[in-house]
């Protein structure tokens, strides 16, 4: 078993403004207390994610390096389940306050909107 299959990958990441960009200009939001998620389709076969986890939200380096392992791996568990998407996961300013079972339940609860939004367009397109 190799480490490099658990890792989060270079492809899996929005990486450039341009992609970020892309991912602002026409999107669909999902909206909870902690989080909002902004998705537009892809032209690759895989979906990606980009994090952007304000400093003003949360204040202290830790807990925000938290957020994001906590955002990655759900969205590495996940990534099969989604089509070709790119997504945008922004922090609210009520997640400074939440305890880390709160941020798991509200970041379990969008990506499963997401995964059933996800699915029911991907149902009718066909």
């Amino acid at each position: 078993m190799t480490l490099k299959s658990n890792h989060f990958q270079r492809e899996l990441r929005l990486l450039t403004s341009k992609d970020y960009s892309h991912v602002f200009q026409k999107a669909f939001k999902i909206n909870n207390k902690a989080f909002t998620l902004l998705v537009r389709e892809n032209n690759l076969n895989h979906p990606r994610i980009g994090l952007v986890i304000a400093k003003k939200n949360l204040k202290l380096a830790t807990k925000r390096n938290q957020v994001k392992r906590l955002l990655r791996e759900s969205f590495r568990t996940s990534s099969q389940e989604m089509a070709n998407y790119d997504l945008v996961v922004l922090t609210r300013r009520d997640i400074a306050q939440m305890p880390k079972t709160d941020i798991i339940r509200y970041r379990d609860d969008l990506m499963a909107r997401f995964i059933k939004r996800c699915t029911k367009t991907f149902n009718t397109q066909r």
